[in-house]
């Protein structure tokens, strides 16, 4: 479970902005919206990010991207001397040569069920890890399993796992990446949970990660999609998957010549979905039809697209981040969605949705707190700020008609020109 995300030289973010799914003490929708992590503590289960076209929301999404490769990846991927490929805040001479700086606090179950939190961050330039660290808390003091300064590294006796292989780590990558590779137990969870996230955007093709379960020819995965589909209203009765073998002598001849050799090896299938409608003579329904996935609605598509992220989201209580929520949806489905996650009877495992989007409609007090609500604004220098509703500097009501202020300029955010309030109609002005 996500707590906080910090981020700091990257991209538009200049300085040091954290964004936190700690819940407030704010008692509005604290049983639908939140759930108790232990200790008096809750967190959120969703947040929604708001802003002007090139605010700095995507490169928020980007920081969590970059951030999971580097912490898994490193080790693995990366050899003696290859750079690392960071881009630090554009718009300063004080910040082209880095440090980049990330951290996040979260929280995992122990083998006997307990939550753990850890906090665990790294500052990097081009070249090197400069700083990384591990803290964790198993009671009631943050303890230190491992810090880092460049390739000084000290492990404590809560992290037995990292003594051995200090040597092996090489100054561009990360510690807790080759830690994982050698098993250590420790590493290996939390690199198996970063790993668990999905973070992507509305404005990408992530089909394939439906489709890529669907393929599996699982009949519960099946109904689950249309179930989610049908949940949208979508009036969807069947979903078609049809496996066509390609021609070998359509194949290049080199392939072709591979297939002839090896007669054992079956030529690769071309996977095909349709989605099944009525078929109406007049009233009355005489039978069905057949309709490629490619000439269904973009909305359909959308929708098909999300699916199996959001069911695998909340079978498995892992995080989801999605940048463009919005496109080619809905306000009223973006709600539904959004009330899924905040549902205590269907997000029973805590699951948490984090989104950007610019639909003001689903902006109320009836959806999100105000701890939900944050907001992506650039300065004149270019640097992003993030903040929340309730760290907003007017103290902000929580029966406040959020998306007409939000509208209005109340809250920032907003383009320069008033494009928003052009879409909806005059300026009250006028």
């Amino acid at each position: 479970m996500i707590a906080e995300f910090t981020i700091e030289n990257y991209r538009s973010f200049k300085e040091r902005k954290t964004f936190s799914l700690f819940a407030t003490k704010d008692k509005e929708l604290l049983g639908a919206n939140s759930f108790e992590i232990g200790n008096k503590i809750r967190l959120l289960k969703s947040a929604v990010i708001y802003g002007a076209n090139a605010s700095g929301k995507s490169n928020f999404f980007r920081a969590l991207v970059f951030f999971m490769n580097f912490s898994v990846w490193s080790g693995p991927r990366k050899q003696a001397g290859d750079m690392i490929e960071i881009d630090y805040f554009y718009f300063s001479k004080q910040t082209d040569q880095g440090p980049a700086f990330f951290e996040l606090i979260f929280y995992l179950k122990s083998p006997e069920g307990k939550n753990i939190r850890y906090r665990y961050g790294f500052s990097i330039t081009h070249e090197e890890v400069l700083a990384e660290y591990l803290f964790a808390i198993y009671n009631v003091r943050e303890i230190t399993l491992f810090t880092r300064e460049n390739q000084d590294i000290h492990t404590t006796s809560y992290f037995h796992e990292g003594m051995r292989i200090k040597s092996r780590v090489r100054p561009n990558c990360s510690f807790l990446s080759v830690c994982a590779q050698n098993n250590g137990p420790i590493a290996t969870s939390i690199i198996r949970y970063f790993r668990e996230m999905l973070i992507t955007s509305g404005l990408n093709d992530i089909a394939p990660v439906t489709k890529g379960r669907l393929n599996n020819l699982d009949d519960n995965t099946h109904e689950q999609v249309l179930k989610f589909l049908r949940y949208a209203d979508i009036q969807v009765k069947n979903l078609v998957l049809r496996r066509n073998p390609l021609d070998i002598n359509e194949l290049p001849p080199d392939v072709q010549e591979f297939y002839k050799r090896n007669t054992q090896t079956k030529p690769p299938e071309m996977i095909t979905y349709s989605f099944e409608h009525d078929y109406y003579d007049n009233d009355k329904r005489v039978d069905t039809i057949l309709v490629p996935e490619e000439e269904e609605s973009k909305g359909t598509q959308k929708l098909f697209a999300y699916s199996i992220p959001i069911i695998s989201a909340l079978e498995n209580g892992t995080p989801l981040f999605i940048d463009e929520f919005d496109t080619q949806l809905h306000p009223l489905i973006l709600e539904n969605i959004i009330n899924l996650f905040n549902s205590s009877d269907i997000n029973n495992k805590n699951a948490q949705l984090v989104i950007s989007c610019h639909s003001v409609n689903i902006m109320t007090n009836k959806n999100f707190r105000r701890d939900q609500i944050w907001f992506c604004e650039k300065d004149q220098y270019g640097a992003t700020d993030l903040y929340s509703l309730v760290e907003y500097d007017e103290p902000v009501r929580n029966d406040a008609a959020f998306g007409k202020n939000y509208l209005h300029g109340k809250y920032g955010a907003v383009p320069f020109i008033d494009e928003i309030s052009f879409q909806f109609g005059k300026n009250d002005e006028t």
